[in-house]
């Protein structure tokens, strides 16, 4: 790997890694995406933000996946909008990190920009079920009685999506090149780890 100019962060439902990635954005000055990311694909694509909601961290066809790597399908109104959608984003996260450096956090970056760039750090957070749990309720006002269902649909989606349209799987080790405890670290420290280990690279 290079000098890292990007930095991408997959993440466990209520681990911080959206906070951290926030965090490490705020300490480097660089620009952090997340949903925008969505937003700029419905851009593209002439859609609102609502009519595709729907499609947020939901399965697009691997197959399809496979077949925009060889053709431009980002234009093609006979596919489903999830698919289309998808493959926009995928063109909206090469471009950001055309642009400059960046944070951006999910949406497979780490697996779109792996072939084509090596100057990309790629973070993995999780933590344990009990420190999710309160992050969930306190952070995100999420129900206490149903918090634990919460946290396997978010992450079932999450798995989901990311080993469909990657063909690898969510969470696993050899996909990151750092994966990071916050539960045990904090969300401060892992910000300040991957700030550090990026300006040392």
């Amino acid at each position: 790997m290079g000098k890292t100019n990007i930095i991408t962060i997959g993440r466990e439902y209520a681990s911080g890694g959206r906070e951290i990635g926030k965090l490490v954005a705020e300490t480097m000055g660089v620009p952090f995406y997340n949903k925008e990311i969505l937003h700029m694909a419905a851009e593209n694509l002439k859609m609102s933000a609502e009519d595709v909601k729907f499609a947020d961290e939901t399965a697009a066809s691997s197959l399809l996946y496979s077949m925009s790597l060889m053709s431009n399908l980002s234009t093609s109104v006979s596919l489903p909008i999830n698919d289309r959608i998808f493959i926009e984003e995928r063109e909206v996260i090469k471009t950001l990190a055309q642009n400059g450096p960046c944070v951006i956090v999910g949406r497979c970056a780490d697996n779109i920009l792996k072939e084509i760039r090596d100057d990309v750090l790629n973070v993995f957070i999780y933590a344990d079920s009990e420190f999710r749990v309160k992050r969930a309720i306190d952070e995100y006002g999420e129900n206490p009685d149903d918090v634990y269902a919460v946290l396997r649909k978010h992450d079932k989606k999450r798995s989901t999506y990311y080993n469909l349209n990657t063909g690898q799987k969510w969470g696993a080790k050899d996909n990151y090149d750092i994966c990071l405890n916050s539960a045990n670290i904090g969300i401060e420290m892992c910000a300040k780890l991957i700030v550090k280990l990026a300006s040392e690279s």
